[in-house]
């Protein structure tokens, strides 16, 4: 799905025109969303964006007394979507995307901070929904380095802006291009600011596992369109393997591990040692997966299984075996939960947060969002067009690194080898090169950190 937002107060009419021709056709958005267009509903361009291809109806929030300030247009290929909530702030509707409902909220808040209170107020009403995006022009920035130019930080506006996001769980969407959105165009006291932004919730991440923001330059207008593009990304089939510290705690870890290590391999040592570690993940990879099979089912299934119990001593009272049979269940709940939190703790790869928080809730999002920011979901060509067609993402990163390290010919010109002083002496050469022992290698592996990210081969500093 893609989204385009543009606030074009201040554009002139044909200049305006003729970038929203060029800009559509380059981003083919699904839906379109333009701010304060200052114009009476009778003489909405409908015609000019039929004949791009979008719907000749529109959708606009009513405003007493005043024109609309938000205006909704679709492409040819959705059904209409319906109007969910509007206010002089803010536009809600709901679109049917490939049979999900989804929720999207268009913004152009009040440049008065006790007027954007009422905006706050209304989106956390509706943060309630199922996937929901938020974009729009908010008036208001959330850290001091997203202004620049003349002017305080205005602090309180911040803090409400802060403590709205925070509220209704929002989560910003990582950004490409240009970092401010707006600018005043002046030459004396130029000011820059982020106030075009958007916000998704956990749910969009777990539909589209991809989203992101990216700035369009634009020239003769204050704001900059920001095109929001989200992608139903598939799962690999070809996971790489990746060890878990908790594998070590079960009793038949070492075994299984020592049985594998202890199969004959020829060779130079490195070889021994790649090979060796190539048996033990595929033995460690059968062996996971019968002893933890679906760690999240094992939690619901624990839970379920007390829940019986517990509803069994409520009814026909407490007993010495529905005693023992609940603190079984109770046993069997918290080693499950404590194994899905060691695995989601190793994702998330927070330190500082202490084993046995039960923070699950937040390690899930966490990884969540950490997975959104590392996809590449678009990328910039040299001639500067952008990529974001997946099969086409991939074909252009094979080619650029293809190229990258294609061998080419060059002429050695040794001579310029004699030009190089000797600075160190022969002494300090031959101590350089010396090999190092066995176990200046071994201390140097052991001071590693034993939680560190994985090497390619999938095995943890703590497994060796």
């Amino acid at each position: 799905m893609r989204v385009l937002f543009w606030n074009i107060c201040g554009v002139k009419k044909e200049a305006g025109k003729r970038f929203l021709q060029s800009l559509i056709t380059e981003t083919s958005p699904d839906i379109l969303c333009l701010a304060e267009p200052m114009v009476q509903v009778s003489k909405f361009p409908v015609l000019f964006f039929n004949k791009l291809g979008y719907s000749a109806e529109f959708i606009h929030n009513i405003r007493h007394e005043r024109l609309s300030n938000l205006w909704i247009i679709w492409n040819h290929g959705l059904s209409q979507p319906s109007v969910v909530s509007m206010s002089d702030q803010q536009l809600s509707i709901e679109v049917d995307w490939q049979g999900k409902k989804m929720l999207l909220s268009f913004i152009h808040a009040s440049c008065f901070k006790i007027e954007r209170r009422d905006l706050w107020s209304e989106l956390a009403a509706i943060s309630a929904a199922s996937l929901l995006l938020v974009v729009g022009d908010f008036n208001a920035t959330l850290l001091s380095n997203e202004k620049k130019g003349p002017g305080k930080f205005n602090v309180g506006s911040a803090a409400e802006f802060q403590a709205m996001v925070d509220s209704c769980m929002h989560i910003s969407t990582p950004s490409q291009g240009k970092k401010y959105t707006w600018s005043n165009n002046r030459t004396r006291g130029n000011v820059m600011a982020v106030l075009d932004r958007s916000f998704h919730n956990e749910l969009w991440i777990d539909e589209f596992k991809n989203i992101s923001q990216r700035v369009i330059s634009c020239t003769g207008s204050d704001h900059t369109p920001i095109l929001i593009h989200s992608n139903v990304i598939q799962k690999p089939s070809n996971i790489p393997f990746r060890f878990h510290n908790f594998w070590m705690e079960d009793d038949s870890f070492h075994s299984v591990v020592k049985q594998a290590w202890s199969q004959h391999v020829g060779g130079c040592p490195i070889y021994i040692l790649a090979q060796k570690l190539k048996v033990v993940k595929g033995v460690l990879k059968a062996w996971a997966k019968e002893r933890f099979p679906n760690l999240n089912e094992e939690v619901k299934k624990a839970t379920s299984g007390l829940k019986r119990v517990q509803d069994i001593i409520e009814i026909s009272g407490m007993s010495d075996a529905l005693f023992n049979e609940e603190a079984d269940a109770k046993t069997a709940l918290l080693n499950a939960s404590k194994m899905q939190e060691k695995l989601w703790f190793e994702k998330a790869k927070l330190r500082w947060l202490k084993e046995g928080d039960r923070n699950t809730k937040f390690l899930h999002l966490s990884v969540k969002i950490k997975r959104s920011r590392n996809q590449i979901s678009m990328l910039h060509r040299e001639d500067g067009s952008w990529i974001s067609d997946q099969l086409h993402l991939a074909n252009y990163i094979v080619d650029f690194y293809k190229s990258s390290h294609s061998e080419i010919p060059v002429e050695p010109h040794y001579e310029l080898l004699d030009q190089i002083p000797t600075i160190i002496s022969n002494e300090d050469n031959a101590f350089l090169g010396v090999v190092p022992l066995r176990e200046e290698i071994k201390m140097a592996i052991w001071d590693l950190d034993a939680n560190s990210s994985p090497s390619p081969d999938g095995f943890l500093g703590q497994f060796f």
